[in-house]
């Protein structure tokens, strides 16, 4: 999903029942950049700019280009990459609820 197409579906006119999008902070325990990615249609769509996926360095930018978007709510998704053994049933992954609003 484009960076463009993510701000119009925040920023568009909703209906009462609008939910807004979930969106994703990706982090691997084996990498030093993270990853913005929406839940569309029961799937992660990574959020691009001119069509290349857009990569932080830290946190703490993520969290400023996620505020600058009107995103209010994320969550960390982290991946352990290093987890070569675990059982069929085991996630590979934690979801951690990251609060974005400033006070």
């Amino acid at each position: 999903m484009q960076k463009r197409q993510l701000d119009k579906w925040i920023h568009g006119v909703h209906k009462e029942t609008y939910q807004p999008p979930k969106v994703f902070v990706i982090g691997c325990s084996d990498l030093s950049q993270y990853l913005i990615a929406v839940e569309y249609k029961h799937k992660l769509e990574p959020v691009k700019l001119n069509d290349e996926p857009m990569h932080f360095g830290s946190l703490e930018l993520v969290k400023e280009e996620l505020l600058k978007l009107g995103v209010e709510k994320a969550y960390l998704r982290l991946h352990n990459a290093y987890d070569e053994c675990g059982s069929e049933a085991y996630q590979p992954y934690c979801d951690i609820e990251m609060s974005l609003v400033t006070h």
